[in-house]
């Protein structure tokens, strides 16, 4: 079982989707990797942030100069720097990227274990249709639909993840990702998964 610190490892000092967050969870030794979200920037760079919006700022019409001097919201390449050979589970919000750039990065971080992942389809469809360095998945795949499904690993919600569902994916070597509310101890069911949590759950290596 490994645990993936959404948005890195926070604390009550530490906020989320900052290089804080990610280098806790690194040096946390009950946390496998962290994920971050990134967003397109008004000049084609990739900035670390959740929302759409930031204060006031929307980030797709902001310079990532902008939004480094007024909110220091790190870069991909800032993340990816980090030493580390943990997952770095990266979530892309937009829909419209800059795929010939974004690809440029992760080859530049190749070495790193990297996991990609979309709620948009198409973005990750095009990512693997151009031969991206890094290992794809999308979130809630239309669960009837797996059948043609041929991604490296699928996050699934948790309480959506049934044993048959999982078993099928895992026998076509699709890693399997939980997500949602698993804080309980009995949602902690698949000893091999990948759950993504807000923060470690207590008696657990």
């Amino acid at each position: 079982m490994k645990f993936i610190a959404h948005r890195g490892l926070r604390t009550e000092t530490i906020k989320e989707n900052t290089i804080y967050a990610f280098q806790n969870a690194i040096a946390n030794e009950k946390i496998a990797g962290f994920e971050f979200d990134i967003r397109k920037t008004l000049d084609n760079q990739f900035v670390v942030n959740h929302n759409a919006f930031i204060k006031t700022s929307l980030i797709k019409r902001k310079t990532y100069k902008y939004l480094k001097k007024k909110y220091n919201l790190p870069l991909l390449q800032e993340v990816l720097e980090l030493e580390t050979d943990k997952i770095m589970l990266v979530e892309i919000k937009d829909r419209n990227l800059p795929y010939r750039k974004l690809i440029k990065i992760f080859k530049q971080y190749q070495d790193k274990n990297i996991y990609v992942m979309s709620f948009h389809n198409k973005v990750i469809e095009k990512l693997k249709k151009k031969n991206a360095p890094i290992k794809l998945g999308i979130l809630n795949y239309i669960l009837n639909s797996e059948a043609d499904y041929n991604l490296d690993f699928i996050a699934l919600l948790n309480n959506l993840a049934t044993p048959h569902l999982v078993e099928e994916y895992k026998r076509r070597n699709v890693e399997v990702l939980y997500y949602g509310i698993i804080n309980e101890e009995e949602d902690l069911m698949d000893e091999n998964g990948i759950y993504i949590v807000d923060r470690v759950p207590k008696n657990r290596n």
